[in-house]
């Protein structure tokens, strides 16, 4: 049986970094002198980081199911976001 303690600590974990990232995307582009933006990117990024490593384990276990995107669908996202030429 898997021990719900674990999977409960993983999910919580990954909902927190979520809800931590929305916070440093929404103060980084009011970040008023360059040092205050590095700081606040490198959190951003340590945060991205360890959120995904949560992910993937959580995937790994079965525990976060994903569909696969259909190709269609990627590369109307992939349009979408390309930098206007």
């Amino acid at each position: 049986m898997v021990n719900p303690n674990i999977k409960d600590s993983l999910m919580d974990l990954l909902m927190q970094e979520k809800d931590i990232l929305k916070v440093y995307a929404s103060f980084l582009p009011e970040g008023s002198c360059t040092e205050l933006r590095t700081i606040l990117q490198k959190n951003m990024d340590a945060i991205t980081k360890e959120q995904f490593t949560v992910f993937e384990e959580l995937k790994s276990r079965g525990w976060y199911q994903v569909k696969d995107a259909e190709a269609a669908a990627v590369n109307q996202a992939k349009q979408s976001f390309a930098p206007a030429s």
